[in-house]
């Protein structure tokens, strides 16, 4: 998922979140089961569900995190089914997060 990812729409998801969506108590926001959390200093946003987590950090560089992000953590599947069993969750995430942006 290199260079795929359009960051304007990442951060319009956001601010749609902090808008539409509802407080939770650790000061973040979440639009349906889609989450997202500011740092404190605002240099840094995060957007997650249940199997991706997206660390979008300043000078719009970004960051994927999968639910299972050790290779060696993972019984019977080679290494090639692990990269592409994360890369499946990270586009139905990234497709998520464009129907959000599309709704909201």
């Amino acid at each position: 998922m290199k260079n795929n990812v359009d960051v304007r729409t990442l951060l319009s998801v956001c601010e749609k979140i902090k808008s539409v969506g509802h407080n939770l108590d650790d000061h973040g926001c979440q639009l349906e089961d889609v989450k997202y959390h500011e740092s404190y200093d605002g240099y840094s946003i995060t957007l997650t569900d249940d199997n991706v987590s997206l660390d979008i950090n300043f000078h719009n560089t970004y960051h994927f995190h999968t639910a299972n992000e050790d290779p060696e953590t993972v019984i019977n599947q080679t290494t090639t089914d692990f990269h592409s069993n994360n890369e499946s969750q990270i586009q139905a995430f990234m497709k998520k997060l464009v129907e959000l942006d599309e709704r909201y």
